[in-house]
């Protein structure tokens, strides 16, 4: 059984000198327009023969970077872009779970989306399994033009990465680091070409105690960046799985900002979240508005690039630690969450946009690390009602959640902190085969009020006047769909028939 390998990046303090920065900022610079460049060529290529190439030969490209440094760039080029792609695939997938096509019909086009073949031009045999048996089918041209079509949809409404403001991925045709044998004032070299050829610079490194202190190798690898006039340099190791030995069978986590982590357990995790990030709001609120009075925008302003570069590395920091100090404490073999949402009433719109941008990438790279490093499943699951369902008997009603904290179930009147009941619903989705991640929310309230009144034949039924004035059950209370009254205390119980 081969050992599996897990790439993490590293930041080495670096002390380059205003010179050695500018050079290193005219690389940069040019190697973002060619990037701009390698985009567009491989956008064509994609819609040519349905897929990106990050072999092409780039010498008719107009560029003062050498072909070696063409490459670099390319290689990274095509890697954000297959990164986006698999974006594309996980709306294309949610949008055809969504639909009402035919089973079949869903099972095709999510087969070619799974393929990425919505650009194939051959009819391609595909296969399934059902009650055991082997079922070929041969897809139509009518399903791949439907698949394209929905593609084409989503790439029209999402918007493409812009390699405006990337920083620079290089690998040994470009940089090396080198070990200083000769000061003791700097641990290493980064060796980097610049646009004059056969001219490097050298940048001095000193080690990052904690990257050299883990157990594996450095691949000849490197992100360098420069933002505001400052140099940063990031190096890249592989390391081994530590060894992990499961404790509980599972977590459930509900994610939400005050606090920002429940947990089915009853733990509430990162309480100050919301309060850090309502004072940071006010300060960007008060920024932009400064900015659109000056008509500056807003990527040009120093001031308002550092605010988000601290949430950036407050969202970072706290959901590491956060998740890290529950592993430590229950070490799970499985994580079950919700589909992630960042958003929250008491933040401005712009607020909500960044912590959707940034919340939702912080939360999935911690949990994909704790995946490759200590082999967690991670398990998402659908959310839809789950603040509004009680965990105990399974009613739905929106009053049943009278804050964000407060959860009072209307029929069996059990208190419970609000984001913890959640994290319980989360958890008993996992073994509700009717619900799968992409089932609509419409279909999900279905399912979860008739499996209620279906439970014990109404013993724990709410009473009969707090379900006529829930919306919810109104379909479930006409005249011969439910029509079976119980005693249940003093109460008239509607049962299943």
């Amino acid at each position: 059984m081969t050992e599996e390998k897990i790439v993490r990046t590293y930041i080495y303090p670096c002390f380059p000198n205003k010179e050695k920065i500018n050079k290193v900022e005219q690389v940069l610079k040019e190697y973002r327009k060619t990037a701009q460049a390698i985009s567009k060529i491989q956008w064509a290529e994609f819609f040519k023969t349905g897929k990106f190439n990050k072999y092409l030969k780039l010498k008719e490209l107009e560029s003062s970077l050498s072909e070696r440094y063409k490459q670099s760039c390319q290689w990274q080029v095509v890697g954000i872009l297959e990164g986006y792609l698999s974006c594309v695939q996980e709306e294309f997938e949610e949008i055809i779970y969504n639909t009402n096509l035919t089973q079949k019909t869903k099972r095709v086009l999510i087969a070619i989306n799974s393929r990425k073949a919505w650009f194939s031009k051959t009819l391609e045999t595909i296969y399934w399994f059902e009650k055991g048996n082997r079922i070929e089918y041969k897809v139509s041209k009518e399903e791949l033009l439907l698949a394209r079509t929905i593609f084409k949809h989503i790439l029209n409404k999402r918007r493409k990465p812009s390699f405006k403001n990337i920083s620079m991925h290089l690998d040994s045709k470009v940089a090396i680091v080198e070990e200083n044998q000769k000061s003791r004032n700097y641990d290493k070299w980064l060796k980097i070409s610049t646009l004059e050829k056969g001219k490097p610079i050298l940048i001095p490194l000193k080690n990052n105690t904690y990257a050299e202190g883990v157990e594996g190798k450095f691949l000849n690898f490197y992100q360098v960046q420069v933002e505001d006039g400052k140099l940063s340099v990031r190096l890249i190791k592989e390391i081994r799985r530590k060894e992990y030995r499961p404790i509980v069978p599972e977590i459930a986590i509900d994610l939400g900002l005050n606090p920002l982590f429940a947990t089915d357990r009853g733990d509430l995790i990162g309480r100050s979240f919301l309060e850090f990030l309502i004072n940071l709001d006010e300060k960007i609120t008060r920024r932009m508005a400064h900015l659109q009075k000056a008509g500056i925008r807003p990527s040009q302003d120093k001031k308002y690039r550092e605010l988000v570069r601290k949430l950036r590395e407050f969202l970072k920091n706290e959901i590491n630690r956060y998740l890290n100090r529950l592993i430590e404490t229950y070490r799970p073999a499985s994580i079950v969450i919700e589909r992630l949402d960042f958003r929250g009433q008491e933040l401005s719109k712009r607020m909500n946009r960044l912590l959707s941008r940034f919340g939702k990438r912080i939360v999935n790279e911690k949990l994909k690390s704790l995946q490759d490093l200590y082999g967690i499943e991670i398990e998402q699951v659908n959310p839809a009602y789950s603040s509004q369902e009680c965990s105990s008997c399974g009613y739905i009603d929106k009053r049943n959640r009278k804050s964000t904290q407060e959860f009072k179930c209307k029929a069996c009147g059990k208190k419970i902190n609000a984001q913890v009941n959640s994290a319980r619903n989360l958890l008993s989705r996992r073994s509700t085969e009717e619900i799968k991640l992409y089932t609509p929310k419409k279909q999900v309230l279905k399912i979860l009020t008739k499996r209620y009144l279906e439970r014990l034949k109404g013993c724990n039924s709410a009473p009969l006047e707090v379900l006529k004035n829930n919306p919810y059950f109104k379909d479930f209370l006409n005249p011969g769909v439910w029509i079976n009254v119980y005693k249940w205390g003093n109460y008239p119980i509607l049962g299943s028939r």
